[in-house]
């Protein structure tokens, strides 16, 4: 967090404040009345925090460099009961393949019982999340401003989803802003949770590759997927393999790697109104939302799912069959 917020002159007096049992015992040392206001919207909001020392403090950002003085988070677990992480980041402006790829290696991460940590950024956060919850373990989310401010505002439905099942996190006090500079800080906080870094697709200028260095200056693994030697947004990630980066060829791989095992997908219900359809002849999305009488969006979302799990095909002109 940007010391101002709290009105200490440096990382070390803030520890040192931290390290006491409870917020009230900072607000009585503290002057200033952003801590009081802090906390007061945490006590409404079910918002909690746990600090550097204390109890409930990760013990994987302890040893970081520039270890969060504070956490603030919000969900079914606290920081540091979470399970085996892996963080799955990637572009927000990324491809339908990247999109897919991300949901796909998060869906089976979560059923071999890994918690995705992500960024719940627009594109591969955001499916790096979807996936992770249709895998059914928890996935913890960081954000790069306080808690009670939700960005991107779209995934505010994501981080509701996010909270029931898994955590949503930030070393950001309610009412901070996202800004320029905070998603680079929240960056360090989404691999040194992280027991690897697998990355999706990246652009070589990108926040991705930021968390890429501090993944290595951490010393965590680092994975990434092949992309289109074409595309922007796969040039830093395949730069990433050409240094040594190991490569994701896929989710089985990747989980017998952090040695656990994968788990077979269950086999769909065979009363599913969209997979019906397309047994008897080949459709687009926009004709199964007319024939279904289903919103756009959520026939798009299903199709998505049915096609990671290997049961429909896009084909050219945007008809879907099944496989």
């Amino acid at each position: 967090m940007k010391l101002a917020l709290l009105g200490a002159p440096s990382r070390s007096e803030l520890r040192r404040l931290f390290s006491l049992e409870t917020p009230e015992a900072i607000a009585d040392l503290s002057p200033f009345h952003q801590v009081d206001s802090a906390f007061a919207t945490c006590e409404k909001q079910g918002i909690k925090a746990v600090y550097f020392g204390g109890e409930g403090y990760p013990e994987q950002l302890i040893n970081i460099p520039d270890p969060p003085a504070i956490l603030f988070y919000k969900g079914l677990y606290s920081p540091g009961e979470l399970p085996f992480t892996v963080a799955v980041i990637g572009s927000r402006r990324c491809s339908l393949y990247g999109r897919k790829t991300a949901r796909k290696l998060s869906m089976e991460l979560s059923r071999a019982g890994v918690c995705v940590v992500s960024g719940l950024a627009r594109g591969i956060d955001g499916e790096a999340h979807r996936g992770a919850l249709d895998g059914g373990s928890p996935t913890a989310a960081v954000l790069g401003g306080g808690l009670d401010i939700m960005y991107p505002p779209e995934h505010n439905s994501l981080a509701e989803r996010i909270a029931e099942g898994g955590i949503l996190i930030s070393e950001y006090p309610p009412g901070v802003k996202p800004a320029k500079y905070t998603f680079p800080e929240r960056n360090r906080i989404i691999s040194g949770l992280s027991t690897a870094v697998v990355v999706v697709e990246a652009g070589e200028r990108s926040g991705t590759m930021i968390t890429v260095g501090t993944a290595l200056d951490q010393g965590r693994d680092v994975f990434a997927v092949p992309g289109d030697i074409d595309r922007s947004s796969s040039r830093g990630s395949n730069r990433l393999l050409r240094d040594g980066a190991e490569p994701v060829l896929s989710p089985e791989e990747l989980i017998a790697e952090f040695g656990l095992n994968s788990y077979p997908l269950p086999a769909p219900s065979s009363s599913d109104p969209i997979l019906s359809s397309l047994m008897k002849k080949q459709l687009t999305p926009e004709q199964l939302s007319l024939d279904l009488k289903e919103d756009p969006s959520f026939i798009n979302t299903r199709l998505l799912e049915l096609e990671l799990q290997g049961l429909v095909i896009r084909r050219p002109g945007g008809i879907y069959s099944p496989v």
